[in-house]
């Protein structure tokens, strides 16, 4: 067969791969309530690029500034999960060249064909934030930084330094790639590569001063707001199982945290430890035989980016106080399903590595089904929230509804009818609550109705929070209706104990 053949071919089963994903991204991807993090995102788009810098949200300004731009553009909420697909979508084809470009065409179009199935890429592409956004910078990153290790052409370094600098402004933690692609090119380079290699770092460094001004307020602004979730073992494997799983197959998670809050650790483990056994041994074979496959440099670096990231993370948390959360390695999903999609690749003759590869295809897709259709996975589900609330007040009048913390209550309010009455107060540990002043205010305005509600996030125990939500609950004598989607507490309250 031609070689010209050969390329059509590539392609055209990639483009299929492609569309196949992108159909199994948009199936359902509106049905979810937008959850708390989400709603932050639409009410507080701003296309003033001077405001989004100076503003903290904990995240660089790029991708708040670009979103802005899409909800002005399309006029609808769902904007942002709609541009979380086709961010996802592109994703498909950058993984499948990289693949092709390290082990040939097969193992690029298994690793394409892995990621459209990802049950983790699948969330994170009908969900409304900056994630998939990240993933594809890295992804590019990723070959641009591949080339490089044959190129010296400064095109190709500015190409690269235009990636690096994207994902660092996208999200912060997209510093952890860019010095793990920069630091194996520069071990790698020698005589003028080496120069050329330098002097990109040095341009990068200069650029990403102001990124370095943006972090300094953002983690000045976080202080006594954040919750510092320290890393340990299970924090560790628990990253690599969601970034196989999306944390839909098995115990919930919010199952887990409680039974962990009750210290029931060991019945935490043993309840996920056949689901994780089922997930990741067939990543250990299909990597096992991508070591085989591979040449020497290209395990080297690969094994470098599935291992090193949580390290260099954990090395950065211990230096400031964001603590960890396996969100900040989401875009390891990149070398992962590539080094996957080279494994596969071999699957002809080897039954254990065709089963591996069937069994990886089958478990994604179930756990997207999982997420989708199985309430034991359902989180933040705020339409039932409201169907609870509208079928049991007995008020003539709209319901009149509190909602607890701040960030989080804003989002349980705004999928709520229009009519109804809706305040969101603080619950922040080592900060002033506002309960006097807008608990007063709020009954007054609930008046003349005999019973208001509360909706807070649902927090295990020992955690600062849901010691302040139980207190809101305590003092206003508040009666727990039902615990929604696992992560929602519904209180009914009588409208004296508000004043």
């Amino acid at each position: 067969m031609k070689p010209s053949s050969l390329d059509c071919r590539f392609w055209g089963v990639l483009l299929a791969i492609t569309l196949l994903a992108a159909g199994w991204r948009a199936w359902r991807i509106e049905a979810p309530s937008l959850d708390n993090d989400e709603v932050w995102q639409v009410l507080n788009c701003e296309t003033d690029l001077a405001k989004q810098v100076t503003r903290h949200d904990n995240f660089p300004p790029l991708y708040n500034w670009l979103i802005s731009f899409v909800f002005e553009a399309f006029g609808t909420d769902q904007a942002a999960r709609w541009f979380s697909l086709a961010a996802g979508v592109v994703t498909i084809p950058v993984i499948g060249v990289i693949g092709r470009r390290i082990a040939g065409p097969a193992a690029g179009l298994a690793a394409a064909g892995l990621l459209a199935v990802s049950a983790n890429h699948v969330l994170l592409s009908q969900h409304g934030r900056a994630y998939t956004f990240f993933i594809l910078l890295v992804s590019v990153m990723m070959l641009l930084a591949w080339r490089l290790r044959t190129s010296d052409r400064w095109s190709d370094w500015a190409a690269f330094l235009a990636a690096g600098w994207l994902t660092v402004a996208t999200h912060y933690f997209g510093g952890v790639p860019l010095l793990l692609f920069g630091g194996m090119l520069l071990a790698e380079k020698r005589g003028r590569g080496l120069k050329r290699a330098l002097i990109a770092a040095s341009v990068l460094a200069l650029a990403g001063l102001p990124l370095v001004a943006c972090l300094r307020a953002d983690l000045a602004d976080t202080g006594e707001f954040h919750h510092r979730v320290e890393f340990d073992a299970e924090a560790y494997a628990f990253g690599y199982l969601w970034l196989i799983t999306g944390n839909t197959l098995g115990p919930s998670v919010s199952r887990l945290r409680e039974l962990v809050s009750l210290g029931e650790k060991r019945e935490a483990i043993l309840a996920m430890a056949p689901w994780a056994l089922a997930s990741v041994a067939p990543v250990i074979v299909l990597l096992a035989a991508a070591w085989r496959r591979l040449r020497v440099g290209d395990r080297l670096w690969l094994a470098v980016l599935l291992v090193a990231p949580p390290l260099v993370v954990l090395a950065a948390t211990s230096v400031v106080s964001t603590g960890y959360t396996y969100r900040y390695v989401v875009w390891m999903v990149v070398p992962l399903t590539v080094a996957m999609g080279v494994g596969a690749a071999t699957l002809r003759g080897r039954p254990v590595v065709a089963m591996a590869a069937m069994l990886l295809v089958a478990l994604g897709i179930g756990a997207t089904l999982n997420r989708h259709l199985d309430p034991s996975y359902y989180e933040n589900d705020f339409h039932a929230v409201a169907a609870l609330i509208a079928s049991r007040d007995a008020s003539d009048l709209p319901p009149a509804v509190l909602a607890a913390p701040l960030h989080y209550g804003q989002g349980a309010l705004y999928g709520l009818p229009d009519d109804w009455l809706k305040l969101a107060v603080t619950a922040h540990p080592g900060a002033d609550q506002d309960w006097d002043d807008t608990l007063a205010a709020f009954a007054h305005d609930a008046a003349p109705r005999s019973q208001v509600w509360l909706v807070t996030q649902w927090f295990p125990g020992g955690h600062p929070q849901r010691a302040l939500c139980d207190e809101l609950a305590e003092r206003i004598d508040a009666e727990l209706i039902k615990r929604v989607s696992s992560t929602v507490m519904v209180y009914r309250v009588t409208i004296e104990n508000v004043r």
